[in-house]
């Protein structure tokens, strides 16, 4: 199934909804994960920006850092 008929397929559900209080959880579910992929989106650009500054961090830098803040969760 295309995208195009998944979309047409979810309005007639959506239709032929009755419970207004599903709606209302369905509209926030969409709404919230719109929300979540732009501050997802932000965050990478941020990261980038940052990297392209030099002011990241190596990775085994990182790594030990964290395994020495929280040692008790590696082995």
């Amino acid at each position: 199934m295309d995208i195009k008929t998944s979309k047409i397929e979810l309005a007639k559900v959506i239709l032929d909804l009755e419970n207004p209080a599903l709606i209302e959880e369905i509209i926030h579910l969409i709404q919230s994960k719109s929300t979540l992929a732009e501050k997802q989106k932000s965050a990478i650009d941020e990261a980038l920006i940052s990297l392209e500054k030099n002011e990241g961090i190596a990775h085994n830098m990182g790594m030990e850092e964290t395994k020495n803040r929280y040692s008790k969760y590696f082995s």
